[in-house]
């Protein structure tokens, strides 16, 4: 994993901590990543992948 990889993970795990939902347009307005490099990422799924690689539940918004 990149770099960038532990970027999005590090910022999953401190919405986690702070009990914030976490949705895909959260993690856009952050300015962590956009979109399309999240997608690069974590390709099938991204917010589903990106919790599960950082070992937390998933969402309620993903399906």
């Amino acid at each position: 994993m990149t770099d960038k990889h532990w970027e999005v993970i590090d910022y999953i795990h401190d919405k986690y901590k702070s009990e914030e939902p976490l949705s895909i347009r959260g993690i856009k307005k952050s300015g962590v990543i956009n979109i399309k490099e999240f997608y690069e990422l974590f390709p099938g799924g991204p917010l589903k992948k990106a919790t599960l690689i950082a070992g937390i539940p998933k969402p309620k918004s993903c399906i």
